[in-house]
């Protein structure tokens, strides 16, 4: 029997991600993609940044539903709405009251 090569995964292993310092490739697949990351990009991050911002709130989600089990662990669950917080400005302390 053939040894697999070292650069191959084993196939009963499940999806993992590139392990930590690897760079991570997204692809912008169609317009509705590139509209999306760039209203992210409208707060003045890059490109990176704004996946990294993304890929955080999307885990932090899936993790919650899942820890509360309100999904079975691995089912991704349909986000209906966001709760956000009121825009509070940061007031400088030469800012006339």
């Amino acid at each position: 029997m053939a040894k697999p090569q070292t650069t191959q995964q084993p196939t009963d292993t499940p999806n993992l991600p590139p392990t930590v310092g690897r760079s991570l490739s997204v692809r912008i697949l169609d317009e509705g993609m590139y509209d999306d990351l760039r209203v992210i990009m409208q707060t003045g991050c890059d490109a990176s940044t704004a996946v990294r911002q993304a890929l955080l709130i999307l885990a932090n989600v899936y993790y919650e539903v899942w820890n509360r089990g309100h999904y079975p662990h691995g089912v991704a669950p349909v986000i209906e709405s966001a709760n956000i917080a009121p825009y509070r400005p940061v007031r400088r302390d030469d800012q006339q009251v």
